[in-house]
């Protein structure tokens, strides 16, 4: 093993991304925690290895089995042999079913949640930082609660629906939430702000995630406020006889509500100006099969880092496939990092490409290179393996192209794999 392999294979990691569920709801399903649990994003390798015409029912052993062969070699794959092997010492193979969920359990009992994060996440994973994403929703009733994750968790505001409006639902659970009636758009906007005052009171807010474009394009135009107010009004008064229509199982079309989204995306990054929040947002490849990547490109995105310019901008999954479109974003603009959290196991080979190459022209503070993105604690261990492997050949390929000395490279490792995440949220 190289030197700069053995500093990278035991240096801790800050995950800039990820969606554990919280230590009810892990013990709620402690036993039922088997050798599927392994697989995270390996499902969706499977569904699309089924092909067109895929059986009915559940991804059970059996199918699972059969189409394990045609997937264990891609990122995803890759990950849960890495993890299972770490863990266990066992190949992730049909033959070794019975035995991983044996050890998983093993591995369980005895140990609170709060254990078992720790020995999966921050022991075997190497994962110093979390950010957690999914739990700060209006919809957790367990959002403002202590002591449901690990002192090492910090968290993201998200609220998706605010950016493609289409009925009342996303208002409505705003006054649910904040006990507060809103029947103008600027009571819409205050309810927002009072929604992220309550997250922000329990000290763990880090940052505002935007995961629209699992529903909509990342084009966002900048309406008046009047063209939003007429969209709000809409809405907030189906039942209205608008120009001879009246809908009263809907409220408006995507075309009509789409300038009441774009301002609310408009007032949620000025939220965070404000507030010197970083902005989290996905780009590029949606999780999952079927996905439409049209419109998920990080440079849609280049007139609000235009606008916005004290906002510091968080850009996720390396916007793969259009890696170097993001690379050369975050040269061009200040305000804007490149993360490559889930890229490794989208796309091991790639994102080596792709973390050489924005070495090569991105300032290296402005590289995160690491987030697992997975639901289940021992998920983590698989993915930070892969990522320290990648970044490990392409420190290994700058060293012996003489690029680099060990010394160098090693400072690199640090930055892009801890130093840097530390850094722009503010944690030591």
């Amino acid at each position: 093993m190289s030197a700069i392999r053995e500093f990278v294979m035991n240096h801790p990691l800050f995950d800039h991304h990820d969606h554990h569920c919280n230590f009810c709801e892990f013990d709620a399903n402690r036993e039922s925690y088997d050798f599927q649990s392994l697989l995270g994003y390996a499902v969706a390798d499977l569904v699309t290895a089924e092909g067109a015409r895929p059986p009915k029912g559940p991804m059970d052993r059996e199918r699972i089995a059969g189409l394990w062969p045609s997937i264990r070699v891609t990122g995803y794959g890759r990950a849960v042999t890495l993890g299972c092997q770490e863990l266990f010492g066992l190949e992730y193979a049909p033959e070794n079913f019975c035995a991983i969920t044996e050890a998983l359990q093993v591995s369980l009992a005895g140990k609170s949640a709060s254990e078992v994060y720790d020995y999966f996440v921050r022991g075997k994973g190497q994962n110093k930082w979390t950010l957690q994403d999914g739990h700060f929703r209006l919809d957790n009733a367990s959002a403002l609660k202590e002591g449901l994750y690990p002192s090492s968790y910090r968290f993201a505001f998200r609220m998706d629906d605010l950016f493609d409006i289409v009925d009342a639902t996303p208002i409505q659970a705003l006054e649910g939430f904040t006990d507060r009636s809103i029947h103008t758009l600027d009571q819409f906007v205050s309810a927002m702000n009072a929604a992220i005052d309550r997250f922000d009171g329990t000290g763990k807010l880090a940052a505002i995630k935007n995961g629209m474009a699992y529903r909509r394009d990342l084009v966002v135009g900048d309406p008046t406020r009047h063209q939003a107010e007429l969209a709000f009004n809409c809405i907030r008064s189906r039942k209205v006889f608008w120009d001879g229509i009246q809908q009263n199982n809907g409220a408006v079309d995507a075309a009509t509500g789409r300038a009441l989204g774009d301002y609310m995306f408009h007032r949620l990054i000025q939220r965070a100006c404000d507030q010197d929040l970083p902005v989290q947002i996905h780009t590029g490849y949606l999780a999952g099969s079927w996905g439409s990547l049209a419109g998920t490109k990080a440079s849609n995105l280049i007139p609000i880092f235009e606008k916005y310019r004290s906002v510091r901008f968080d850009i996720f999954h390396a916007s793969w496939p259009w890696t170097s479109e993001l690379g050369t974003i975050a040269k061009n603009y200040p305000n804007v990092w490149a993360d490559m959290c889930w890229a490794w196991a989208m796309n091991p080979a790639e994102s080596e490409r792709t973390l050489s190459e924005w070495l090569d022209g991105v300032p290296l503070n402005k590289i995160f290179a690491y987030g697992a993105d997975t639901g289940l604690p021992w998920c983590n261990v698989g993915y930070s393996l892969q990522a320290k492997i990648g970044i490990a050949r392409v420190l290994e390929a700058k060293i012996e192209a003489g690029y680099v000395s060990e010394r160098t490279a090693q400072e690199i490792a640090e930055c892009i794999m801890l130093r840097n995440g530390e850094e722009f949220f503010g944690l030591d």
